[in-house]
């Protein structure tokens, strides 16, 4: 006879509570930019962190908001936003 778990099933896309990764095609659309932009900053160094997960990369919605912020208050003249 088995038992049933008290665990939660998970749920795509939730990660235990967690906001779901954005795409570069969302954090683009939310940083008004191109998508290109947005690789441009990865390759020099300066945009937001990113997960690589297989080949697609995938933005934490709170880094990608921090960043935003850090990069507003210190009038960075590297990444014009």
């Amino acid at each position: 006879m088995s038992t049933i778990s008290d665990a939660q099933p998970t749920v795509p896309g939730t990660r235990r509570g967690r906001a779901p990764l954005l795409s570069v095609d969302e954090v683009a659309e939310y940083l008004a930019i191109p998508v290109a932009t947005l690789y441009q900053w990865r390759h020099k160094g300066c945009g937001p962190a990113a997960y690589r997960v297989g080949r697609h990369l995938r933005y934490e919605p709170t880094v990608v908001d921090a960043w935003l912020q850090e990069h507003l208050e210190a009038g960075d003249s590297r990444t014009k936003i």
